[in-house]
């Protein structure tokens, strides 16, 4: 059930740093199809604390869907370990998945060239 929780905060957590896309079923189809394979590569780290705060990571891809660069924490993360541990594993995510083939058939390669996925703790 946290899994599925998980899946669900990163899905509805998650927004594009990219020009918008020509409509809202557009919109909803790109990210349910980037957000189910990242969400699906998450291995969210065990008892978090709290305090943990969602995390946005930034990255950019080639028009193959290959990561273009590193993928990078977007914003300041606090100093304690567990938020850097959950922040690590947002970004590892993000590699693990990577190539991200079949976005040029949902949207322009403009509209996801660069884009910024926030990754919630389960019950936020």
């Amino acid at each position: 059930m946290a899994l599925r929780r998980a899946l669900l905060a990163l899905t509805a957590g998650a927004a594009l740093a990219a020009p918008a896309l020509a409509d809202d079923a557009g919109r909803q189809a790109f990210a349910a199809a980037l957000h189910g394979k990242i969400a699906a590569c998450w291995l969210l780290p065990a008892d978090l604390p709290d305090h943990v705060q969602a995390v946005r990571v930034k990255f950019s891809l080639t028009e193959a869907g290959e990561l273009d660069g590193s993928p990078a924490i977007d914003g300041p993360v606090g100093g304690d370990a567990a938020t850097k541990t959950f922040a690590a594993s947002a970004v590892r995510a993000v590699v693990r998945c990577a190539p991200f083939a079949g976005l040029a058939e949902l949207a322009p390669y403009g509209a996801w060239k660069t884009v910024v996925v926030t990754f919630k703790r389960p019950d936020s």
